[in-house]
């Protein structure tokens, strides 16, 4: 998957949002017609609404399980 910072007028994707597109959201094999085109706006509330679910644990957490699995 890719994105494309957009230069062409397209309208944002986004529910009633009539903001012109500054993000393509582009996964690969699809045409440019099946493309996620949204604002920086909405990107931004994607971006920060992504970030409370998608929390990458710490590599230090993730070795002190793994020791105490291997004391257990």
């Amino acid at each position: 998957m890719k994105i494309i910072i957009q230069t062409n007028k397209i309208r944002c994707d986004v529910g009633k949002c009539k903001n012109q597109a500054r993000y393509s959201v582009a996964p690969e094999g699809v045409s440019p017609s099946q493309y996620i085109n949204i604002c920086e706006d909405c990107a931004t509330e994607v971006y920060s609404a992504l970030g409370k679910h998608l929390v990458p644990k710490s590599p230090k957490n993730m070795l002190a399980k793994a020791v105490k699995r291997g004391n257990e």
